[in-house]
Parts: C-alpha cells; sequence; structure tokens
C-alpha cells in the first residue's frame, strides 16, 4: 500500500508519514512530490498501521452486532471512518482503499469489516455508557431538556467527575499580549468610550451563553470583522470596536480546538473518545448559536451549566468557534479584570453581504 501525508487531516498521522522522509506519487489522492508511506518499504518503521487499526479495530462486522443493535447505526467500513472521525481529507474511495489494505495485511483486523456492515456495540451498551460518557446513557439534548424543564442545580443525567478529565483534554493556552476584540452597537458617529466597552457589571449583566444574568462575562473574538457579525449589526449602523490585550496568559476550555483533536495525541480509549467528542460537538454548537430575538433566558441554562462548571474547575474562559466564521473564534472571558482595552474606534456599516440558503 501507498498513501500520503495529503491523505490525512489528522496532524498525528501527518506527522507519522512525514518522518519518513521520503517523496512520492500518492495512488491514492494523486499528489505528486508528497511524502508518502509506502508498506514494503516502510512496515517497522513507523506507527503508522498501528494508529490507524487502533481506531478500525473498535468496528465489529455485522455478524457481531447484538440483535438490539440499530440498524440504522449500521454503516460500511470506509462510511464510519469518514462519519466519525476527522482523520482523513480524501473521500470514501480513498478511506476505503488504505482501510482495505490495512485491514487485508493485518492479522488482528477482521477481513468481513470489508464485506459487511458495521457497528460499536459500546456505543449502545448502558453499562459502557454510564462508565465512560459524560452523560451516560443520556444524549446533549436529553440533558439540556431535563435542566430546563426539571431541575437546574441538581442534574442527573451528568458525570461532572468525567466531565471535568474530558475539559482537561480541550485545554489550550492563550499568550499574555493576544489582542482581542468587541464590538457594540451605537445610537450615533459618537458612539461609546473605551470604558464603556467592558463587560457589564453584574447588576445590569444579562443573560447569555456562557453566563448567568447577574453574572458579568466579556464576550470577545479575535477578529474585528466576526464581532460586528455576532452582533448582527445592519447597513448603516453605527459601531464601536474596542481592542483588548491579555494582561496574563488565559488557560481555556478550547471547544474550537475539538475538530482538530487527534484520537492518537495520547493512549486514549477511541470509544471513550468517540463518544465525548460527540458531546463537545453539541456543547460547542449550542455555545456559538447566534443570539435570537426569540431566545428565552432558558435557552442558554445548559452551556451556562458547563461553562459555569469550567469557571468553578478554574479555567479563565471557553473558546470556540464562531458560526459566521469558521476560520474565527469567540472567547468567553470569565475574569474581566484581566485585559485592558487599548484602543476603540467608531465605524459605519456601509453594506452587507447576504447569502441565501433554501430551507
Amino acid at each position: 500500500m501507498i498513501c500520503c501525508a495529503e491523505c490525512f487531516s489528522d496532524l498525528e498521522i501527518k506527522v507519522s508519514i512525514e518522518s519518513l522522509n521520503h517523496k512520492g506519487e500518492c495512488p491514492v489522492c494523486g499528489a505528486k512530490n508528497t511524502w508518502i508511506y509506502d508498506s514494503e518499504l516502510d512496515g517497522e518503521n513507523t506507527d503508522f498501521k498501528e494508529l490507524l487499526a487502533s481506531v478500525i479495530g473498535i468496528y465489529k462486522p455485522e455478524e457481531k452486532l447484538d440483535d438490539t443493535f440499530p440498524d440504522d447505526a449500521k454503516r460500511s467500513i470506509e462510511e464510519h471512518l469518514q462519519e466519525d472521525w476527522n482523520i482523513f481529507k480524501v473521500g470514501k474511495e480513498g478511506i476505503r482503499k488504505i482501510a482495505e489494505s490495512l485491514i487485508q495485511s493485518s492479522a488482528d483486523l477482521d477481513e468481513k469489516l470489508l464485506i459487511q456492515k458495521t457497528g460499536i456495540p459500546d456505543l449502545y451498551d448502558e453499562m459502557y455508557l454510564q462508565r465512560n460518557s459524560i452523560f451516560g446513557k443520556y444524549q446533549w439534548d436529553d440533558f439540556r431538556k431535563y435542566l430546563r424543564n426539571e431541575n437546574r442545580f441538581h442534574a442527573k443525567y451528568i458525570n461532572l467527575g468525567l466531565l471535568s478529565e474530558v475539559l482537561q483534554d480541550t485545554v489550550s493556552i492563550i499568550p499574555k499580549g493576544t489582542s482581542l476584540y468587541r464590538a457594540r452597537l451605537a445610537k450615533n458617529e459618537h458612539g461609546y468610550g473605551a470604558g464603556e466597552m467592558g463587560a457589564p457589571p453584574d447588576d445590569v449583566a444579562s443573560a447569555g451563553r456562557a453566563n448567568s444574568k447577574g453574572v458579568s462575562c466579556l464576550y470577545l473574538a479575535n477578529k474585528k470583522e466576526t464581532t460586528v457579525k455576532e452582533i448582527r449589526a445592519g447597513a448603516f449602523d453605527y459601531v464601536t470596536i474596542a481592542s483588548f490585550q491579555l494582561d496574563k496568559d488565559v488557560k481555556v476550555v478550547d471547544l474550537s480546538s475539538i475538530t482538530h483533536n487527534s484520537p492518537f495525541y495520547a493512549e486514549t480509549d477511541k470509544i471513550k473518545f468517540l463518544i465525548n467528542e460527540r458531546h463537545l460537538r453539541n456543547i460547542e454548537r449550542d455555545l456559538a448559536k447566534p443570539l435570537s430575538q426569540r431566545d428565552s433566558d432558558l435557552d442558554y441554562l445548559p452551556t451556562q451549566y458547563i461553562s459555569d462548571f469550567a469557571k468553578y474547575l478554574g479555567y479563565d474562559g471557553v473558546k470556540y468557534i464562531s458560526t459566521f466564521d469558521r476560520n474565527s473564534y469567540n472567547l468567553a472571558l470569565f475574569d474581566t479584570k484581566i485585559c485592558s482595552c487599548t484602543y476603540r474606534k467608531n465605524y459605519r456599516i456601509d453594506n452587507l453581504d447576504y447569502r441565501l440558503n433554501p430551507v
């Protein structure tokens, strides 16, 4: 088998292939003069095969799945590898070629994975889920409904010890001196002064996705343009944009890193990783969801709960991808005293770019 670093998006896999230090043409994706893995030359010189096998090995062929295993959760091995993981850059056909070669050359992987639909039995094993999923046998939507409609402060649908472990794996440091931005809609061209661009005082702080009413929180973004989109400024509106500089390194729960996390960075339980990564993706989705006038404060309760727990654990904030710009991130900063406003400037929105999506 020959494949290349360009076949993959996972950094650990790419580094494993690049460390072999030879280039060629890839028959899987067609890349030329690229770092390649050649099983005939590199068999024992890299952990590439072992890394991929550790993920493929958690799947079972259909004949080994219980009768209670849901039919709609069964997929071909290449479909599972594409849908469940952020490992491959190539499509299903390329994934199939790589998986086929790996399975056929392995003494530990079942070749029936190539001819039958597959699944992961533990995803539907209640005892396994109770031990390894932050929501036990439940899903994020179950937790949201429970918190909103049944019990706000004593949620039985969540394993806080396990959540603490999972959040630890997402931590990143935003260095001292980093510039971040906040925008506010202004009534006129005079806008707001620098002293008015920080977080609101506790007694007037309204509820947000990462903070409860009465608990101040500063929402920032790493791009000026993103802040304007986040506040939904309209054509010819006036806005004030302020720049804030971090006064120290800040340790944050980085939900924006979920799609970049590798299941290979440590000796992790791959099934446990997959289950909780799905939960974190759902949390980030709701945290990044644009605010709407139709929203009730009750809609914020689930993400407030997670954010409050992160704050309780000593993190400085929560970082998440902006839904308005997937290449930008937002930061909900819990301690508003660890950054300083360095300047503010007033702008007028001259035009908007609209994109229509059929519904």
